[in-house]
């Protein structure tokens, strides 16, 4: 699980960086990731739980939700699970940034 929390750590960040250079080149986020390809991302990686797109929504022209389904490979609208203070990596979605602020 923790090895999968990392590589889904690593392709939101993969396609955050692609979306800041979209964002810097158009003055706002796509409305799709698919926009990225090929100008900066030759491919865009899939989630590790559905083998689809990772989650992407554009909320306005400064702000945006991106995340995997995670590991119960149920959408939940971005939103992660907390059991207490620590963070319930069975339950919710894994959203970029912990916690999603976008």
């Amino acid at each position: 699980m923790r090895m999968a929390q990392i590589q889904s750590g690593v392709d939101e960040a993969f396609i955050v960086c692609a979306l800041e250079r979209y964002r810097l080149a158009h003055k706002d986020y796509p409305s799709s990731l698919e926009a990225l390809v090929p100008a900066y991302a030759d491919k865009l990686p899939t989630d590790l739980f559905t083998g689809q797109t990772l989650r992407y929504q554009r909320k306005d022209k400064d702000h945006f939700i991106l995340y995997s389904v995670g590991w119960n490979g149920t959408d939940d609208g971005g939103e992660m699970t907390m059991n207490g203070q620590e963070r319930d990596l069975t339950k919710g979605d894994w959203p970029w940034p912990e916690p999603a602020t976008h």
